[in-house]
């Protein structure tokens, strides 16, 4: 008898999670999108574009979205929609359940604002090109110049100064001779650094800290208009604004 009760009970449980599957897909077949709920997951370091913008555009491209089966929604398809946004750089879509279809976005994090011949724009790590936005100005280094077409130098040499907390409160702005030359401008003080070509950057930038840190007492800092790195090995500090 006991053993009758158990093959019972075991055709009883076989039987209930092929029902309960069955149930569940039905019940996802009808559930319709009520709203979209949009994140903004990095907006307070880069606000070039709003929640509501980016659901005003979904909701523009999918105009049956809202009261429309939230299973007949094709997420990768939407995903690489927002991602057209050139300041976006991913995009996940997921349904929460009940409903309300989540769009979660990230933005391109600029490093540098360019202004070059052909405008003004920024770049980010990458060096992917991020267009200016009329709603927000992102506070970050400055370059100008003569800012070449290849721009992977500039991010690089961009990215050794805005990736040390040291160099961002520094440095405020890069300018590009006709040469190559990098000079740097310092937030604070009269005085010019000239970086030279593009080249052992990391170890310029190291005697440079060597000589903020230990090197001239603060109040030589006023007597000098140029530091010269563009030599191995050596710093050179001119009195003559001469470059």
């Amino acid at each position: 008898m006991d053993k009758l009760v158990g093959i019972l009970k075991w055709v009883l449980l076989l039987g209930y999670f092929p029902v309960m599957l069955a149930f569940v897909s039905v019940s996802h077949q009808s559930v319709v999108c009520s709203d979209v709920n949009v994140i903004v997951s990095d907006s307070a370091q880069a606000r070039f574009v709003s929640a509501e913008d980016v659901r005003k555009s979904i909701l523009d491209a999918y105009p049956d979205l809202l009261g429309g089966p939230v299973a007949q929604i094709n997420f990768d398809e939407m995903e690489a929609f927002v991602n057209e946004h050139s300041a976006i750089r991913s995009t996940q879509v997921y349904n929460s359940g009940s409903g309300v279809l989540n769009v979660k976005v990230a933005q391109h994090e600029p490093i540098v604002r360019v202004f070059a011949a052909e405008g003004t724009f920024y770049l980010d790590e990458t060096g992917r090109q991020v267009p200016v936005s009329s709603h927000f100005s992102a506070h970050v280094l400055v370059v100008n110049g003569t800012v070449p077409k290849d721009r992977s130098t500039l991010v690089k040499v961009a990215g050794m100064i805005t990736g040390d907390p040291f160099w961002t409160a520094q440095m405020e702005q890069i300018y590009i001779r006709r040469n190559n030359e990098y000079i740097l401008v310092p937030r604070v003080g009269d005085h010019l650094i000239l970086l030279g070509q593009p080249e052992n950057v990391e170890k310029k930038l190291r005697n440079l800290k060597e000589l903020y840190t230990s090197g001239l007492d603060p109040k030589e800092w006023n007597e000098y208009q140029v530091i010269n790195l563009k030599y191995e090995n050596q710093i050179i500090c001119s009195r003559n604004r001469s470059l």
